[in-house]
C-alpha cells in the first residue's frame, strides 16, 4: 500500500468559529491540496511511538505475576495496590496531560513519561517491601499518562484516511509486548527473579523515550499556532482537571478499598464514593454550562454522539481486556497450574490472536471506511465465547484454550477500532484530549471491572468452597476444627497438596478428593464472573448501534505533518484563528 495522498493546507479559522454552536472540525479548516507523500521519517516516527504506547502495556504484565511479589516482599493486605496503584495515577492524569498535549504539543510529556518510567520501574525492581513497590507503580501510572499520548500522536502524522492501518500496525506492537512481557514475567518469577520484569520495563521505558526524541518532530499544534504561549496557558481548564482527577481518584480508592482494607458498608468506603460521584456531577455541569471551548470536555468533541458512546466502549472494553489479563491468569491458577510459566502458556491462545487480529482490523476498516457493523459483531462474539467460558473446570483445559483464543479475536477489533474511530469523531486538533480521556475510561474500566468480578468470585468461593469440601472432611467423620484448618490451607498461596498434607488430624487418602472439590469450587465461582463479563460485553454491542459513520472524515487530511512538504512548512509558520 502506497501512502501517497493529497493533504490539504490550512486557511484562516471565520472569526465566528468561537460562537459556533459546536466549532468547526477538523475537515472545515483546510482547503486547497498538494501532494504529499508518507516516508521514512513518518514511518519510524509511528514505530517510536507504538514502543512509547508498549511502555503502559509492559508496565502491566507485571501485574501477572503479583502473588509472587507478596510471597517475596510480603504485604499481601495492600497487594491490589500494586496494579491499582498504577491504574490510578494513569487515569488521573491522563486527562491532564491530553489537554495540555493539545495546547503545547506531545513530544515532551512522552519523553518525560518515558523518563519517569525508567525510575519508577527500577524503584520497583529494587524493593524490599511491598510499599516500594507501590511507590514505583506510582511513578510509572503518570508515566504511562505520558505514553499514551502517543496514540493520539500516532493518529497527527497519518492521513485520516490512513489511520486504521496505522494504529493497527501500533497495537499489533503493542500486544506483541504484552505477550513477551508476560512470558518475560514469568520466565523470570521461575528462574531468575519477579525483580528483572521491573527492570526490563525500565530498559523499553529508555529506549522508547528515545525513539521518540530521535523521530517525533512535529510541528506545533493548531491551538498552540493560534496564540501565544501566555494566552494558552491561561485558557487551560485547571478548574476542571482538578475536579475530574480528583472525583476519579476517590472512585478510584474506594473500589480498591472495598472490601479488603474496608468493609463495603463503611463509612470510608461509602464517603470516598460519595464525595467521587458528586465531583463528577459538579465536573459535568461546570463544563456543561461554564466551559465551551477550552474546558477537558471541550463542546466540539460533542458534534455528534460517537465521542460519549466510544467513551463508554472504551469503559467496558477495559472491563474485558484489563479484567481478563488479571483475573483469568488466577483462574489459570486455580484450576490449572501454580507455575508462573505454565500460567503464561496457558495464555498464550488468547494474547496470540489479541495480536493477529489487530492489522486485519485495521485493514478491514482502512478499505471499507466503514467500522460499526464489525465492531458490533466483534462485540457479540466476544460476549459468546466469554459466556463460554463458564463451562470450563480443571479437566478441561482444551476448551478453555479454544474458547479464549476465540474471544482474543473478537479483543483484537475492540483495541483497535473504537479508538480510530473516536478520532475520526472529533477535530483533529483534540485528538490528545479526546485520546487521553478515552484511555482513562479504558483504565477506569479495568479498576471497575476487576473490583466487579472479584467481588462476584470471592462471594461465591466462600458459600461453594466450604459446601463442597465440608461434604468431603465431615462425611469422613473428621471435627469442625479439622474442616476449619483445611478451608484455611486452601486459602493460601502454597499448593494445596502440600499445604494439606501439613495437617496433622486430616489421612493422606482425602487429600486428593479435597482438592477435587475446591477446584468444582472454583470453577463454579468463575462461571459467574464469565456471566457476568458476557452480559457486559453484550450491553456494550447494543450501545454501539447507536454509533454514526466517520467515512466522509476519512480524507487526505494530516493533521501533523512530518515529511518535507508545503504542509509542513505552513503548519511550521501559520497562525490559525481559532479559539482556545
Amino acid at each position: 500500500m502506497s501512502l501517497h495522498t493529497s493533504i490539504s493546507t490550512p486557511r484562516t479559522i471565520p472569526s465566528n468559529f468561537a460562537s459556533h454552536p459546536t466549532g468547526l472540525r477538523s475537515s472545515d479548516v483546510h482547503c486547497g491540496s498538494e501532494d504529499y507523500s508518507v516516508g521514512f521519517k513518518t514511518y519510524f516516527a509511528i514505530f517510536s511511538l507504538a514502543l512509547a504506547n508498549c511502555c503502559a502495556t509492559l508496565s502491566n504484565t507485571t501485574n501477572t505475576i503479583i502473588k509472587f511479589q507478596v510471597m517475596s516482599v510480603g504485604g499481601s493486605a495492600v497487594a491490589s495496590w500494586i496494579a491499582n496503584s498504577n491504574f490510578l495515577l494513569t487515569l488521573a492524569c491522563g486527562p491532564i496531560f491530553g489537554s495540555l498535549t493539545d495546547r503545547m504539543g506531545k513530544k515532551w510529556f512522552i519523553v518525560g513519561g518515558c523518563a519517569i518510567g525508567v525510575v519508577g520501574s527500577f524503584i520497583s525492581s529494587s524493593a524490599t517491601q511491598v510499599y516500594t513497590i507501590i511507590g514505583g507503580n506510582i511513578l510509572t501510572g503518570i508515566a504511562n499518562a505520558g505514553c499514551i499520548v502517543s496514540i493520539a500522536a500516532n493518529q497527527e502524522i497519518t492521513p485520516n484516511k490512513f489511520r486504521p492501518y496505522a494504529f493497527g500496525f501500533a497495537q499489533t506492537v503493542n500486544s506483541i509486548a504484552a505477550i513477551a512481557g508476560t512470558f518475560g514475567a514469568a520466565a523470570f518469577v521461575k528462574y531468575a527473579s519477579w525483580n528483572w520484569s521491573y527492570r526490563l520495563n525500565g530498559i523499553v521505558y529508555g529506549v522508547s523515550g528515545l525513539s521518540v526524541l530521535l523521530s517525533y518532530k512535529p510541528p506545533p499544534p493548531a491551538i498552540r499556532r493560534a496564540g501565544e504561549l501566555r494566552e494558552i496557558l491561561l485558557a487551560v481548564d485547571y478548574l476542571g482537571i482538578l475536579l475530574l482527577a480528583g472525583s476519579l481518584a476517590s472512585i478510584t480508592m474506594a473500589l480498591t478499598w472495598g472490601g479488603s482494607t474496608y468493609a463495603w458498608n463503611s463509612g470510608v468506603i461509602i464517603g470516598t464514593l460519595v464525595a467521587g460521584s458528586v465531583g463528577l456531577v459538579i465536573f459535568g455541569l461546570f463544563e456543561h454550562r461554564l466551559k465551551t471551548t477550552n474546558g477537558i470536555l471541550d463542546h466540539r468533541l460533542f458534534e455528534n454522539m460517537n465521542f460519549p458512546i466510544l467513551c463508554f466502549v472504551c469503559l467496558v472494553d477495559g472491563m474485558l481486556l484489563l479484567g481478563i489479563n488479571v483475573l483469568y491468569a488466577q483462574e489459570i491458577a486455580d484450576l490449572f497450574s501454580k507455575d508462573a510459566l505454565r500460567i503464561a502458556v496457558i495464555l498464550t491462545p488468547y494474547l496470540i490472536t489479541s495480536t493477529v487480529g489487530c492489522l486485519p482490523a485495521g485493514w478491514i476498516m482502512g478499505k471499507t471506511h466503514s467500522y460499526r457493523i464489525l465492531l458490533i459483531g466483534a462485540l457479540l462474539w466476544c460476549s459468546l465465547f466469554t459466556g463460554l467460558m463458564g463451562l470450563i473446570d480443571s479437566s478441561r483445559l482444551k476448551m478453555a484454550l479454544a474458547f479464549s483464543a476465540l474471544f482474543g479475536l473478537g479483543t483484537a477489533v475492540t483495541t483497535v477500532i473504537p479508538i480510530v474511530a473516536l478520532g475520526l469523531s472529533i477535530p483533529s486538533f483534540l485528538l490528545g484530549t479526546a485520546g487521553t480521556l478515552s484511555i482513562s475510561f479504558r483504565a477506569l474500566g479495568g479498576i471497575v471491572g476487576i473490583t466487579i468480578f472479584t467481588a462476584i468470585y470471592d462471594n461465591k468461593i466462600a458459600v461453594n468452597r466450604p459446601r463442597e469440601v465440608s461434604d468431603v472432611v465431615l462425611g469422613a467423620g473428621l471435627s469442625t476444627d479439622t474442616l476449619q484448618k483445611v478451608l484455611k490451607a486452601l486459602s493460601g498461596n502454597v499448593p494445596p497438596a502440600v499445604s494439606l498434607s501439613a495437617i496433622s488430624a486430616l489421612p493422606a487418602k482425602l487429600i486428593t478428593p479435597i482438592v477435587n472439590a475446591s477446584l468444582k469450587a472454583s470453577a463454579e465461582s468463575w462461571t459467574y464472573v464469565w456471566v457476568a463479563i458476557a452480559c457486559i460485553t453484550f450491553a456494550n454491542a447494543v450501545a454501539c448501534c447507536f454509533l454514526k459513520s466517520v467515512k466522509s472524515n476519512m480524507t487526505a487530511h494530516v493533521e501533523s505533518a512530518l515529511e518535507r512538504s508545503t504542509t509542513r512548512d505552513t503548519q511550521m509558520s501559520k497562525k490559525l484563528k481559532i479559539a482556545i
